[in-house]
């Protein structure tokens, strides 16, 4: 356990650690947007005759998404660092993983609830994170927090209302995908020094 040390300066510590890895973490969201956003149009325009394609490249970019939080939350500084950035990461390799292995009608079912939850701890971690950052008077957090409450709506909806989430899976899966990919876009953007 380390304890808060009054002299140093935390703040600055995040900022150095922050323009280091800056253009490496950006170049990666631009890329992880790119596929995010790909995959949620092909989910959308082909839903029926290329399932099988759709189910595994949105299989693969659920993992990607999963392993960017996991690599995300291993790179913060540990004062910033978030418990629930690593539950969704670990959620979304599980979502991936199941999408890409399991069969659509047991997927289907299935995967509702797991999404409802996944997207509960990442509206979560989202709020969370950006009112952390709101304390250290960071500027331009808003996105974390609509990104958040969005992502707890949507989650509300799947556990209210899973049968006809389960019937609107494709769909829903685009959706989460595109909304995944933009947030992802307008973070990437929004990184500066």
């Amino acid at each position: 356990m380390r304890w808060f040390d009054s002299d140093f300066d935390y703040v600055q510590e995040m900022i150095d650690s922050w323009n280091k890895k800056r253009k490496k973490v950006r170049i990666s969201c631009f890329i992880l947007a790119a596929l995010l956003i790909a995959a949620g149009i092909l989910t959308v325009a082909f839903p029926i005759r290329i399932f099988a394609v759709i189910q595994y490249v949105a299989a693969a970019a659920m993992i990607i998404m999963g392993i960017y939080h996991l690599v995300s939350y291993g790179s913060m500084t540990y004062y910033f660092r978030d418990s629930m950035l690593l539950v969704t990461g670990i959620l979304n390799i599980l979502i991936g993983i199941m999408i890409l292995f399991m069969p659509v009608a047991l997927t289907v079912e299935v995967i509702t609830f797991m999404l409802a939850f996944l997207l509960l701890f990442s509206g979560a971690q989202k709020l969370s994170f950006g009112s952390r950052l709101r304390y250290f008077r960071m500027q331009h957090t808003g996105f974390l927090t609509v990104g958040g409450v969005l992502d707890i709506i949507l989650a509300v909806i799947f556990l209210l209302l899973p049968f006809t989430t389960a019937l609107a899976m494709n769909y829903i899966i685009a959706a989460y995908l595109l909304l995944g990919g933009i947030v992802v876009l307008i973070e990437a953007i929004s990184m500066k020094r």
